[in-house]
């Protein structure tokens, strides 16, 4: 075990420079332990060897370690430096297929289409599961290196990703098992693109978000329990939600 660090400025400057321009598979080992790069973040510990076989089970994880902190303070600004650290010392399991964008390791709240926060390999999988607990697996049954596409879709938007009635709805409804039923994740085509009759991406968790925007503007769906949205929803979903009840 080793006590949770944060990168400071400098630090995150530094690593952010090197995924630039990557030399070697890791980041600069300095970054984990230098007090001219990093500073001690509370009392926590955190276990530098630890495997992980998804996002959702590593965002269990973070859960546990962090457990006594401020959910607030943890996603505010001020622990930027956190989450930049612990992908630092997660670097081999997060970047095992490629390296990806620099706002995967570290904090971007500004970008050219809003906050990409949502993004980062680390702080989404600690604050969906926070919020939403095993329903988080909506967007977290990927592999440590992918981020998936349920992530981008969902978490993007933060009415949606904060949404715990939504999250539970979408958890009833395409996961069996402890996985994603097939076509869960699946794109509508374009009308034009459309043949008669072709439903594909009809009902999918894409459509589900689009459901909900239209619902919020008759229901508070903030306040809405999943079983109280599912009674609500349009008729595209229906197959799935006979799906989600016992015969």
């Amino acid at each position: 075990m080793t006590n949770a660090r944060k990168l400071n400025a400098d630090g995150i400057a530094v690593f952010a420079k090197w995924l630039e321009n990557p030399v070697g598979d890791v980041p600069p080992r300095e970054l984990l332990g230098s007090d001219s790069t990093s500073e001690e973040y509370g009392t926590y510990e955190i276990d530098p060897a630890r495997e992980f076989e998804t996002r959702l089970e590593f965002g269990k994880y973070l859960n546990e370690q962090f457990s006594a902190a401020d959910f607030n303070e943890m996603t505010s600004p001020d622990s930027d430096g956190l989450w930049a650290w612990l992908a630092v010392v997660y670097f081999r399991q997060l970047a095992k297929s490629k390296i990806r964008r620099s706002e995967h390791y570290v904090v971007v709240r500004k970008g050219s289409a809003g906050s990409l926060a949502y993004r980062h390999a680390v702080r989404t999988p600690y604050e969906l599961v926070h919020i939403h607990g095993e329903s988080a697996l909506i967007c977290l049954k990927s592999p440590m290196s992918i981020m998936g596409d349920m992530t981008e879709q969902l978490a993007s938007r933060q009415t949606i990703a904060h949404n715990r009635g939504f999250f539970q709805t979408a958890y009833e409804l395409y996961v069996k098992d402890g996985k994603l039923k097939r076509g869960a994740s699946s794109k509508p085509k374009k009308p034009k693109d459309r043949k008669a009759g072709d439903r594909t991406g009809f009902g999918s968790a894409r459509r589900l978000a689009v459901a909900l925007q239209r619902l919020d503007l008759t229901y508070d769906t903030e306040k809405m329990a999943a079983e109280q949205m599912r009674l609500v929803l349009p008729k595209e979903f229906a197959k799935w939600d006979s799906d989600s009840k016992p015969a």
